[in-house]
C-alpha cells in the first residue's frame, strides 16, 4: 500500500462517526422495528425533558439518594427516549456553552426523555457525560401515555400529580374518555371523577396545592366541592390549606409538638371551616338586652349586638354617662 493510499485511508478513518452516533441512528431508524431494542450510550447534552411531564422533580435529597444508588449499583434500568426534530430549547437537560460546542461531537440527534427524568438528574449529579438509553419510535400520543403510565406506578405520585396528568392527557388528545384516562393512570373511572374535584378549588387555594401537593388529597378536594364550601367559603378554604402548607414548610417539626387547637391535618379542614362559619353566624345573631329599673322613672335600657350597643337612659346626666362609658371601654380594650 502506497503512502498516498495510507494517507487517504487515515483521513477517511478520522471522519468516521463514533460508535454511539451510529448506534443512535440505527435505533432511530426502521431497523429498530425489525431487531430487538438495544441500549445505546447517549450524551446527556442531547437529552430534553418531556413537555408531557407533569410530575414535580424530586427534592435535592431524593436526587442525592438516587445518585448514591447509581454510584454503587450502576444504572440497572436504562432510560427510554424518542428522537425529536425540533425540541424546545428551554427543555434541554444540560446545555453546552457555545464556545465549547465546536469541541464536542454534537452530531447525535436530540432525544426527548420518556421515562427516567430523575435518573438523568442523578447521573448529572455524579458528573456523567453519557447515559444508557433505549430509543423507541413514538408519536406524541404514545409518548404522553407511556410517560403517564410510568409515573402512575410511582409510590410517591401525589393526587395533585394525577390530576395534572388528567389535564395533560385531555389537552394533548392522548385519551378521549374517562375510561381511557383511568386505564392509563391505573385507577378506577370513579376516582378520575373524584380527582377532577381539584379543578373546583378557589384559585388562591390551587396555587397553594401546586406548591405543597401534600396538603390536599383528592378525598379532601372532593368533600370541599361536594359540600359547596369552595363556592360559599373560598377565603376559609384557602386559609385552611395555607395553615397546612405553613406546617409542611416547617421541616423537622413533629405533630405531637403542635397545639391541639391548631389546624394540623387534612381531616380537620372541613370541621375547622364549619366551626368558623358557625361562630360567625352566632355572632351575627348575638343580641342582649338589659333593663335597670328606677323607682318613679323610666327604666334604663341597654341593647348590645355584634354591630354595636345602644342606651336609652332619659333623665341621666349625659356628661357623666359619656365619661363612665369612656372609662369602661378603655378598661375593656385593655383586656
Amino acid at each position: 500500500m502506497t503512502k498516498a493510499t495510507d494517507k487517504t485511508l487515515a483521513e477517511s478513518m478520522g471522519r468516521r462517526r463514533s460508535r454511539e452516533v451510529i448506534q443512535a441512528e440505527v435505533a432511530d431508524s426502521v431497523l429498530a422495528e425489525i431487531v430487538p431494542p438495544c441500549t445505546v450510550d447517549l450524551p446527556i447534552e442531547s437529552l430534553y425533558r418531556s413537555p408531557f411531564q407533569v410530575r414535580e422533580m424530586g427534592s435535592e435529597d431524593e436526587i442525592a439518594k438516587l445518585a448514591e444508588s447509581l454510584q454503587s449499583s450502576g444504572l440497572i434500568s436504562p432510560i427510554v427516549v424518542r428522537a425529536v426534530a425540533n425540541p424546545q430549547r428551554d427543555l434541554q437537560i444540560k446545555s453546552v456553552p457555545e464556545f465549547l460546542a465546536v469541541e464536542k461531537d454534537l452530531t447525535v440527534k436530540s432525544f426527548e426523555i420518556v421515562t427516567g427524568h430523575h435518573r438523568v438528574h442523578a447521573a448529572i449529579k455524579l458528573g456523567w457525560s453519557m447515559i444508557p438509553a433505549v430509543i423507541k419510535h413514538m408519536t406524541d400520543v404514545q409518548a404522553a401515555i407511556a410517560l403517564t403510565a410510568d409515573n402512575a406506578i410511582k409510590k410517591d405520585l401525589s393526587d395533585w400529580d394525577r390530576y395534572q396528568a388528567i389535564l395533560m392527557l385531555e389537552r394533548t388528545g392522548a385519551c378521549k374518555t374517562g375510561r381511557e384516562i383511568a386505564a392509563t393512570l391505573g385507577v378506577s373511572p370513579s376516582q378520575i371523577t373524584n380527582l377532577r374535584a381539584f379543578g373546583h378549588l378557589p384559585n388562591a387555594a390551587l396555587e397553594i396545592v401546586q406548591t405543597y401537593p401534600v396538603v390536599c388529597a383528592y378525598k379532601l378536594a372532593y368533600k370541599l366541592h361536594a359540600k359547596g364550601l369552595n363556592e360559599r367559603e373560598p377565603k376559609l378554604v384557602t386559609e385552611a390549606l395555607q395553615k397546612l402548607a405553613d406546617r409542611a414548610a416547617k421541616t423537622g417539626m413533629s405533630k405531637d409538638s403542635l397545639d391541639k387547637d391548631e389546624l394540623t391535618a387534612q381531616e380537620q379542614v372541613i370541621p375547622w371551616i364549619l366551626a368558623k362559619v358557625a361562630s360567625r353566624t352566632s355572632r351575627k345573631n348575638y343580641r342582649r338586652e338589659l333593663r335597670i329599673q328606677r323607682p318613679g322613672d323610666k327604666p334604663i335600657r341597654l341593647v348590645v349586638t355584634e354591630s354595636g350597643a345602644t342606651i336609652d337612659a332619659q333623665g341621666l346626666d349625659p356628661d357623666r354617662l359619656a365619661k363612665l362609658i369612656e372609662e369602661n371601654l378603655v378598661a375593656l380594650i385593655a383586656q
